[in-house]
């Protein structure tokens, strides 16, 4: 039989056809397969990527002083700001809302023990009363330091601050002088159960134990402004007679002041603080007040952050940290102008 060619060119193309068909399922079946195999080799990469990540090494101090109502305690908060960004780190500054108030401070220092911070500057509020939450900051390895104010217990890596006994001897012997070694003088005691209220005191009482022609009338004021103003009011009252008022801090030194010039009482009394706060120095420019101390807060802070960088870089460390301090009166003010807040 005899095939035509147009009929073995139909025939071919139909065999084509069918090979084709056959071939195609095959074909798509075999896509997935590649697209997951691509799939594979990219989940690796992404990986790898998030390896080569930096990690955070960050690290997060804070500060804990007595009190929000304070320039001094802003001033130390200022300083710690500026080593804490120079190190790429951060700072938590924290105090009580209630000034001087040891079982709030103690809550803010377990606070930060359960958030796990790499070092701790701590102003205790009672030099005593602190002493278990110290401990438990020891306990929790994490670094602790103190600035202006000491604790009876626990451990620490340094204690900056002045010496408080000595700085307030000199304004007391500068007290004196101006008295002439006589007369009346109220003082207002700070914070029961703090460190610096009892060496500033002690001191005060000692230089006046060693003049007996002064008389001295003392009542605690608890480092506050509002508190100096409402006894100094009360002590107007009982004593109307006095010579000098001596504050164991500028707060209530200012207070007193204030309850003063409001009764009409206050010119002719010398007053003394000790600090060296802007509205102080201010006073003292203005000739409203006499004294003050300079004690350099930020440089107390500063000296215990960096002591803190210093430990955790396994550097040795002084136990205590002394800050100089720096009588101020009419004669050398001028050079204390930038510590007025403007």
């Amino acid at each position: 039989m005899k095939i035509s060619k147009k009929y073995f060119v139909v025939t071919i193309l139909m065999v084509l056809g069918m090979l084709l068909a056959a071939c195609a399922p095959a074909a798509e079946e075999a896509a997935p397969a590649a697209e997951e195999e691509v799939m594979e080799e990219e989940e690796p990469m992404e990986e790898e990527e998030a390896e080569a990540e930096p990690a955070d090494d960050s690290k997060t101090f804070a500060l804990v002083t007595k009190s929000l109502n304070n320039n001094f305690w802003e001033l130390m908060q200022d300083r710690c700001e500026e080593i804490v960004a120079e190190h790429g780190d951060e700072l938590v500054y924290l105090a009580p809302t209630k000034a001087y108030n040891l079982e709030e401070q103690t809550r803010l220092i377990d606070d930060l023990i359960a958030s796990d911070v790499d070092g701790i500057v701590l102003v205790p509020v009672d030099s005593e009363g602190m002493v278990p939450a110290v401990e438990r900051v020891n306990e929790a390895g994490i670094p602790l330091a103190l600035a202006n104010t000491d604790a009876y217990g626990g451990e620490r890596v340094t204690f900056s601050a002045v010496e408080n006994y000595e700085a307030m001897e000199r304004i007391a012997n500068y007290m004196v002088d101006k008295l002439g070694g006589e007369g009346k003088v109220i003082v207002l005691e700070g914070t029961a159960g703090s460190q610096t209220a009892i060496d500033r005191f002690s001191a005060i009482e000692d230089v006046m134990a060693a003049n007996p022609d002064i008389e001295v009338v003392s009542q605690s004021a608890e480092f506050s402004r509002a508190k100096g103003l409402e006894v100094m009011e009360n002590l107007i009252q009982a004593h109307p007679e006095f010579d000098a008022v001596m504050g164991v801090n500028d707060e209530m030194a200012l207070g007193a002041l204030e309850a003063m010039e409001a009764a009409g009482v206050a010119e002719g009394v010398y007053i003394s603080g000790f600090d060296g706060n802007s509205d102080a120095v201010q006073a003292i420019k203005d000739g409203r007040i006499l004294v003050t101390m300079f004690q350099n807060g930020p440089a107390q802070a500063g000296d215990a952050l960096n002591a803190l960088y210093d430990f955790l870089a396994g550097e040795d460390v002084p136990e205590r940290i002394k800050t100089d301090a720096k009588l101020i009166d009419a004669s050398n003010v001028a050079d204390f102008e930038d510590l007025i807040v403007k």
